[in-house]
């Protein structure tokens, strides 16, 4: 990752207060913490933090330059680092942006974008996992996926990459824009459009129109793969004037799926139907909820010219990430299904029916922890959530979090008895009920928003199995 300080100039459209235009660069960093010798140090300002503090550090640690915003600066004193660059810019972060796209640009490598509410991550590592039997792949790692994580992947992009996967995901207005103009994608996927980040969007309509940025933004002459269920990224396709290939299941669809069946701990099994082939895939993944992800895999796999034959046999030795449905023995026939990594209402309902699914001639349990970042939805959502498993078969609900008493009242509401719920205080307490009530044939759900860290419930029980 060499840059000249010249480039740099050049992408950010900065200036140069003191070093060599010619003087060159050995990567990119915004963590002094962790800087290497001959990185250039762009100085980001967070909610919490605000990188100009600690541009002298990253100097100090052999640092190559510095990146900084202008109205900065001026507080900063440089002495001892004259031969240092010290570049500055209106906005390190646009900066940031701007060097990342010129680097794409440099190499005009294939970009994969997507985004949307619910499986991003999944359908990202479905998708990077079939190209990567066939090409290099550059994708996120973990959830650089913010105008942060994004630029950082891009900025490792080398002439060895064949191919480039980018997950984008969503917290502010003008954020899945932003992205799309740093990527520059040729191939985009909305996964679906659901009620989550209501707190700073506000509503489902306005949600639809953050995301639907990614098709509206990208190239007029790429390609994007429409869900064909989901009626908000269908009517966000409409006016797309390049190319379109659709997955679906209730939907006609390009590549369709039928006759799905949850197996347990095998995972989840359907017929894919594509170009006219008919063949089964059991993904080992449990939920229905994640085929149309492997159906968008198949989809984006096809442009690139891989095979059917070769994505199932992806796609049926694909891992979930952790704390995505990850399900877990707990021995004597007790399951665990591990869904803590995060939680909405779209992710909560599907995991509850799953739940309800599976547990055959055994009990449900759901052990719920809040939703959050819903903004003024919240007590719906809570309310909505509660009448959900009062309407399903579930036998215990388990509730922790502010909204646990409207959850639970909810759940009373709609038909679950007042014994089978409780409120709970801690991990601590949902730990000790469960080894106290657990029987076998049991499954148990765990699932929260990250900020529940509900894991911490799930390792619980997978350490002492229940």
């Amino acid at each position: 990752m060499t840059f000249s300080i010249e480039e740099v100039l050049n992408a950010t459209g900065g200036k140069l207060l003191q070093g060599e235009r010619n003087g060159l660069v050995q990567g990119i960093s915004t963590d002094s913490r962790t800087i290497g010798e001959g990185e250039l140090y762009f100085a980001l300002k967070g909610e919490r933090f605000d990188g100009h503090h600690y541009a002298l550090e990253a100097l100090g640690k052999r640092a190559a330059g510095v990146v900084v915003e202008e109205a900065k600066a001026r507080d900063i004193r440089w002495n001892g680092y004259q031969s240092k660059a010290i570049i500055l810019v209106k906005d390190t972060l646009q900066a940031l942006g701007d060097l990342a796209r010129e680097k794409r640009r440099r190499y005009r490598t294939p970009v994969v974008a997507l985004t949307g509410s619910n499986g991003k991550t999944t359908s990202k590592e479905m998708v990077a996992a079939c190209l990567e039997t066939t090409f290099p792949v550059l994708k996120n790692r973990g959830n650089w996926n913010n105008l942060i994580g994004l630029p950082l992947t891009l900025l490792r992009l080398t002439e060895k990459e064949r191919v480039v996967v980018l997950e984008m995901g969503m917290n502010v207005p003008g954020e899945i824009r932003r992205l799309t103009e740093i990527a520059e994608p040729d191939v985009g996927l909305i996964t679906n459009i659901q009620k989550v980040h209501l707190e700073g969007l506000g509503s489902l309509e306005r949600i639809k129109e953050e995301k639907g940025e990614l098709f509206r933004k990208m190239k007029r002459d790429g390609t994007i793969v429409v869900n064909r269920d989901d009626a908000r990224v269908a009517d966000l396709a409409r006016t797309f004037p390049g190319q379109k290939i659709t997955f679906g299941i209730e939907e006609p669809s390009d590549v369709m799926a039928g006759d799905i069946k949850l197996r347990g701990a095998k995972g989840t099994s359907f017929n894919l139907v594509f170009e006219g082939e008919e063949t089964e895939i059991v993904l080992p993944l449990l939920g229905r909820h994640f085929v149309p992800d492997a159906l968008a895999a198949v989809a984006i796999s096809a442009l690139f010219g891989i095979g059917l034959g070769t994505v199932k046999e992806v796609l049926e030795r694909f891992r979930p990430a952790p704390m995505r449905m990850e399900v877990v023995s707990l021995g004597a026939g007790k399951t665990l299904i591990n869904d803590a990594y995060n939680a909405n209402p779209g992710s909560m309902e599907k995991a509850l029916e799953t739940l309800a699914e599976m547990k055959g001639g055994g009990r449900a349990i759901a052990v719920l922890g809040d939703m959050r970042e819903l903004g003024s939805f919240a007590e719906e959502a809570h309310l909505q959530l509660g009448r959900r498993v009062g309407e399903l078969s579930i036998d215990f609900l388990l509730a922790l979090g502010d909204w646990a008493p409207m959850v639970v009242e909810s759940a009373i509401r709609h038909g679950m008895e007042r014994e089978r719920t409780r409120i709970l205080e801690n991990h601590g307490e949902a730990l000790s009920f469960l080894r106290r009530v657990m029987q076998e044939g049991d499954w148990v759900l765990i699932k929260g928003s990250r900020r529940m860290a509900m894991e911490t419930i799930a390792e619980g029980l997978a350490e002492g199995r229940a």
